[in-house]
């Protein structure tokens, strides 16, 4: 399902935008609308549209500004450009930014149809080569560093991403927050540590799996198995205690 953000500060020809790229979109795709490049880049961060449509000429901060801006932000790759006007440089400044393609108002229903429905094409293959890349990244780094503090913002200046997006992706490939997961990754490696190394202590063991702090470590290892650290290394059914994922601390 393709994901469309269309742009325009000018309410009346925003609510006619909307209503002819709906019409002419491909079945199911999720559109949403924004009133400035301020506003969009506000709705860019939860939404991570596949494709944004934008206005150039918008006050304070231009179309091209939205582009640069979200693109910077890895919010946003593909752009439509809309503008009355008809002059070369823009479109030579337009074609230099990457737009997807360039249209004059009035918007022509046909055109915008064709246009979305190439896109839509191409997006599957793409956004999946993206996602598995970024995945695999992001999730061999977690693993590989999960002793360490560890945070959305760490990961977001490492893989050059923006938080939102990461989030939005550990929701999608593994189905929980970022948190949950690399707790309950934590509390795996703590199980691990606790059968295998005896002679540790509890303390010991939540600073190797990623703990700072003994307490939080006990508290966050009891929400995900039931019981706390110590309980588990004394239980002869260690095997059996499974680490619940989707359990929020």
């Amino acid at each position: 399902m393709m994901k469309l953000l269309i742009v325009d500060d000018e309410p009346i020809i925003l609510e006619g935008l909307v209503k002819v790229i709906k019409d002419a979109a491909p079945l199911g795709t999720e559109v949403r609308e924004a009133g400035n490049a301020f506003e969009a880049l506000e709705v860019m961060k939860g939404f991570m549209p596949d494709v944004t449509v934008t206005d150039l000429h918008m006050p304070e901060k231009s179309g091209f500004e939205l582009m640069e801006e979200a693109k910077g932000n890895g919010l946003c790759k593909r752009f439509i450009i809309l503008t009355g006007y008809d002059e070369f440089e823009y479109v030579r400044r337009a074609l230099r930014s990457g737009v997807v393609d360039y249209l004059l108002k009035p918007l022509d229903k046909d055109e915008i149809a064709k246009l979305l429905a190439l896109i839509d094409e191409e997006l599957p293959s793409e956004t999946d080569s993206d996602c598995e890349r970024h995945t695999k990244r992001i999730l061999a780094y977690t693993q590989t560093n999960f002793m360490n503090d560890l945070s959305l913002d760490h990961l977001a200046d490492l893989m050059n991403l923006h938080p939102n997006y990461i989030s939005s992706l550990f929701k999608k490939v593994t189905g929980d927050t970022f948190v949950n997961y690399l707790n309950a990754f934590r509390i795996k490696e703590a199980q691990k540590l606790l059968r295998t190394h005896r002679h540790l202590s509890v303390s010991e063991v939540g600073r190797r799996a990623g703990f700072v702090n003994k307490h939080y470590f006990t508290k966050v290892f009891k929400k995900y198995t039931g019981i706390t650290p110590g309980a588990y290394r004394e239980t002869d059914d260690m095997d059996n205690i499974e680490v619940d994922s989707k359990e929020s601390c």
